[in-house]
């Protein structure tokens, strides 16, 4: 299965061979996906929150990897505050690009990688702190 997108809410679905073009609106943690004259809802769990974990202190967040790849562009740089869901960079693994996104306000502490840099499955990308600190 592949995905790649081609405007801010269509792109083409890949399965066993066949090509769809899709249309897909992003609503929290829901997904409406818009394939054959038929639209689908599907609850998106997202691996950079479940991965995402806090440092030693609880003022620090880690953005992660939800799988290995390669950092494609970064959106961001260090002490720019950004509310949850902005897009921190975009990654691209086995031709899918991902976008990461800040599970919640902050400021960027750190960024771990720079564009055209891999990274495996984990990673820390990048480090927020709580805004104020």
């Amino acid at each position: 299965m592949a995905f790649s997108q081609e405007g801010e809410s269509c792109g083409v679905l890949t399965i066993a061979g066949e090509s769809e073009p899709v249309q897909f609106a992003i609503d929290g943690d829901m997904i409406h996906v818009h394939i054959r004259g038929r639209t689908r809802s599907l609850h998106y769990r997202d691996p950079l929150r479940t991965l995402a974990c806090a440092n030693d202190e609880t003022d620090h967040l880690v953005a992660r990897a939800p799988m290995p790849g390669v950092v494609v562009t970064t959106n961001v740089s260090p002490g720019q505050p950004v509310p949850a869901g902005t897009v921190l960079m975009k990654i691209e693994s086995m031709k899918l690009e991902t976008l990461i996104r800040s599970p919640q306000n902050g400021v960027i502490e750190q960024i771990h990688f720079q564009e055209g840099e891999s990274f495996e499955r984990g990673a820390a990308l990048v480090t927020l702190s709580e805004e104020g600190r």
